[in-house]
């Protein structure tokens, strides 16, 4: 019998330097979040000692909701997690017998048997040593190497030891820290207004300081002051009663494993202060009480924070628009397929001028809209499902009454309509005054500037919209409530989406709205849905836009916004990879360059799927092309934009795909958490690569390409191409570095 090894006989901070490098490498492209497997999360030691549970966290179909479980947050010792349902990984000290060993065993013995099932599909949570092949680990990719698992069996061996992580904290990172949390602990019911809203819109943020990329902290509110241990007070909402009078907001360091579907990196500073500091107190202000954590009020950021002035509150969304954006395009869920399905494959957001947006100059007006912008979290997330009809309604209602008001008050401080200046232009500095959203199936990603072509919609935010957008999907929002809860916030979604684009149109000639609204929303059903749900307001009030041409005043106008309303910096990169029905001025041709890959590569960008030219619906939904070049690897994103008729239900989405319309963008960046594929290239094949697209015309055809140029999931070397994507990341993406999810790799 082969003797245990002991504690001793491992290398200082084994599990440190050891094993969570391997459990990252290897494990957290799947067991991350809430969609990992049997919530086997290896985001950190936390997590492994946790163990499994063969609850679904996405079960949409529940009609009362459960408790949380999130890790870090609603329990942190095993007997916690056990009395939660979750079971033991670490089993025995012996590795046959251990069902976390045995597992990467099983791959290891069976690495050729081929999973039939994507993770998402595979609800098996063996809670005992199992000999069915198919679920050994890693699941469906190639197993651990002899000296991989010969770390893993030692570590089990020795009982599975864990570390405390110590965390470094720059010296100037620590004082900029207590600037911070002095700031967020003032003692004034303005200071208590100011804090509790920065945290409800950062709570979700991986906050970083300029001295360390590599080093993130989670703002929290505590029951002890900040230089005591603090501890997070675990609530369903960041803007649920803390249940404590006194509390503090705190910057705790992040120790987990960063992966790419949850970061939203957020910068603070001293010079950040000081402009935070700006927005919320330029004017003077004054707050009679702090308000309270019931639901009709703390769900309704209008209600909850009316004391504080509109323009602070807008300004403080749209100088990190892309961050806020990414809040509820990322979510605070990982997989976002209830909210995500409302929205479109790509499109541009723009915004508001504040000055142009009458919440923000007129505290009236504001005052009197307040109540009309209810959202369904005032519900709970236990919402009755016999009532919900009734709900929905409600919503209707308030939300149609508050257009016709906006509408109305349209005619008087704007009677000749909307005009350029209008639209924010970021100050002519900020790189977040234009945003490109994709979507990728259930998930998303949002960017700075103009990417890709001439998109189907376009979205304006004003305050309302924005601050509804955040508090609908993020901060009210619950993974873990009922169907009902879920099926509101969806709708909700659906309504703010309609507005948005509706606010876009409202730039445009009268007589062009209807017709682009009719393009957007094609068939019977959404026909209805526009009609009763959605009606047209304002569709005949005019434009202050003056237009060259009658047609095309989409096109034109986005072309308005980006050459002639925003400044180089306010507006990024010219796109000259995709960019081909947006005309870019000739006076502004020489910033639109692109070298002789990117040229190549153009070759097979924004092309619809017609008959003659179908290969973009081929493609899965995004795929990752690495090209080696003589000097080193570039990376580049594919991306399908997959057309919709419309989206204006939550079921049948496949029955209303618009494929002749689908196409392709391609952008130098990791465009998103989820590949579906690799393609490895050398410089001297892109041109074959590109041609081998473009005769695509079959899924066989397809099959051959990925024969040729992709890494299959079966591909025995396919960890040395995942570790190469990773190596570069690390090496090009500074502060926005996370770890890519494989949960969607094609079978």
């Amino acid at each position: 019998m082969t003797p245990f090894v002991s504690l001793a006989e491992l290398s200082e901070n084994f599990y440190a330097r050891e094993v969570q490098p391997l459990f990252d490498n290897r494990c957290v492209a799947c067991h991350s979040c809430f969609n990992a497997p049997c919530q086997v999360n290896l985001q950190g030691r936390e997590g492994f000692e946790r163990g499994a549970n063969k609850s679904n966290v996405y079960n949409g179909l529940r009609t009362a909701s459960v408790p949380p479980t999130r890790l870090w947050v609603d329990a942190h010792t095993t007997r916690q997690w056990r009395n939660m349902g979750f079971f033991e990984l670490n089993t025995s000290r012996k590795p046959e017998e251990n069902l976390f060993f045995s597992l990467l065993k099983l791959r290891a013995e069976n690495p050729k048997v081929a999973i039939k099932k994507q993770v998402a599909q595979s609800a098996v949570c063996p809670d005992t040593l199992t000999d069915l092949k198919e679920l050994g680990m890693p699941y469906g990719f190639p197993p651990l190497n002899s000296v991989e698992l010969s770390t893993m069996r030692k570590w089990i061996e020795a009982g599975a030891p864990v570390e405390t992580p110590t965390v470094k904290v720059p010296v100037k990172t620590q004082k900029q820290i207590k600037e911070w949390e002095k700031f967020l602990n003032g003692s004034s019911n303005e200071e208590h207004l100011v804090a509790r809203y920065i945290f409800e819109h950062l709570f979700l943020a991986h906050i970083h300081f300029p001295e360390d990329s590599n080093l993130f902290f989670k703002l929290i509110r505590s029951k002890t002051a900040c230089s005591k241990n603090p501890m997070e007070i675990a609530t369903r909402r960041p803007n649920d009663d803390p249940g404590v009078k006194k509390f503090y907001y705190c910057l705790t360091p992040f120790t987990g494993t960063v992966v790419r579907k949850t970061h939203i990196p957020y910068q603070l500073s001293s010079m950040k202060l000081s402009r935070v500091k700006e927005i919320f107190y330029e004017t003077k202000w004054k707050a009679s009480s702090t308000p309270s954590y019931a639901r009709s009020v703390a769900e309704n950021p209008f209600l909850a924070f009316k004391d504080i002035p509109t323009k602070a509150r807008y300004r403080f969304l749209l100088e990190d628009s892309q961050y806020h954006v990414a809040t509820f395009i990322k979510g605070p869920v990982c997989n976002g397929s209830n909210a995500v399905n409302s929205i479109q494959e790509q499109f541009y957001v723009f915004f508001m001028e504040p000055e142009s947006d009458k919440t923000v100059f007129s505290k009236s007006y504001s005052d009197e809209v307040a109540p009309l912008l209810m959202l369904p979290g005032v519900f709970g997330s236990d919402v009755d499902i016999k009532e919900t009809p009734l709900f929905y309604k409600t919503l209707i209602d308030h939300r149609e009454k508050y257009r016709k008001i906006r509408v109305d008050n349209l005619k008087t401080f704007r009677p000749e309509g909307y005009v350029l200046n209008d639209i924010w232009n970021g100050d002519k500095t900020n790189p977040n005054a234009v945003l490109t959203v994709f979507r990728h199936d259930d998930n998303a990603v949002v960017k700075q500037g103009a990417i890709g072509d001439l998109p189907k919609t376009v979205f304006v935010l004003d305050y309302p919209l924005f601050e509804r957008l955040v508090y609908n999907l993020v901060v009210n929002f619950d993974v873990f409530g009922n169907v009902s809860h879920q099926f509101l916030t969806r709708v909700y979604m659906d309504m703010i989406r309609m507005e948005a684009e509706e606010l876009f149109l409202m730039f445009l000639p009268p007589e062009e709205r209807l017709t682009l609204r009719r393009e957007w929303y094609r068939g019977l059903l959404a026909d209805v849905k526009m009609t009763y749900v959605f009606p047209t307001v304002g569709s005949a009030e005019p434009t202050g836009v003056k237009f060259t041409y009658e047609k095309a005043t989409k096109k034109q106008m986005i072309e308005k916004i980006l050459f002639y309303r925003l400044t180089p910096e306010a507006r990024g990169k010219l796109d000259a990879l995709n960019w081909k029905n947006i005309e870019t001025p000739e006076q502004f041709q020489n910033q639109l360059k692109a070298d002789e890959l990117q040229k190549t590569l153009r070759e097979m960008a924004s092309i619809k799927a017609i008959s003659k030219t179908p290969f973009a619906r081929f493609f899965p939904d995004l795929a990752m092309l690495k090209v080696r070049t003589q000097k080193d690897l570039r990376v580049f994103s594919i991306i399908r934009n997959k057309e919709h008729e419309n989206i204006s239900w939550i079921m049948g989405e496949s029955l209303r795909m618009a494929p002749e319309e689908d196409t392709l963008t391609i952008k130098e960046d990791y465009m998103g958490s989820y590949p579906n594929m690799i393609f490895s290239v050398e410089e001297a094949q892109v041109g074959a690569f590109v041609n081998q697209v473009k005769s695509i015309k079959t899924e066989k055809d397809f099959n051959k390409l990925v024969i040729k140029f992709g890494i299959p999931r079966t591909n025995p070397e396919f960890w040395q191409h995942y570790d190469e994507l990773t190596a570069h990341q690390k090496k090009t993406a500074d502060f926005d570095f996370g770890y890519l999810d494989l949960t969607r790799y094609s079978l």
